[in-house]
């Protein structure tokens, strides 16, 4: 069986939503390349596992593969705010030019924590990366939560 989850956040440890908060705490913005209206569908990494051991138990699950996603629906840019909002700041969206963004991320790239960003995972913002998990729910029971960000989710 594989389960193929969206963007994956929580406990503070993700590559994804942590990574976002690291960025504001440390900048106290965040950059977004054009509109950002990608849509995403974050599921939390509780939701990953609960989502693991459903299907080791369920028969049916066999030789199958599964899209797992979040309950809600969002645009990178809405995203982005809560995670502003999670940490107890008021959003700070930076619009970016494409040059200027490929100027920024190569500068950071220096950086060893930044060294895996590409532009492409800027230009990923503007698109729809969104995916039905509604067989995981009828041959899993896989019930995954709304993307609502606590303390436990934001990194150290």
């Amino acid at each position: 069986m594989i389960l193929r989850p969206t963007l994956i956040y929580g406990l503070g440890q993700d590559k994804n939503i942590a990574e976002i908060a690291r960025l504001i705490c440390r900048f106290g913005f965040f950059p977004l390349l054009g509109r950002a209206t990608g849509q995403r569908q974050p599921i939390h990494a509780t939701d990953v596992a609960s989502a693991c051991l459903s299907a080791l138990q369920a028969p049916c699950a066999a030789n199958r593969a599964y899209n797992i996603s979040g309950a809600e629906t969002l645009t990178y840019r809405d995203m982005v705010a809560r995670v502003f909002a999670a940490l107890g700041r008021r959003p700070r969206l930076l619009t970016v030019p494409l040059w200027v963004f490929r100027l920024a991320v190569a500068t950071l790239r220096c950086v060893p924590r930044y060294r895996h960003w590409s532009v492409a995972m800027a230009e990923r913002m503007n698109r729809d990366l969104v995916f039905d998990h509604t067989e995981a729910a009828r041959d899993l029971g896989f019930k995954p939560r709304i993307f609502a960000l606590t303390a436990e989710d934001l990194p150290p």
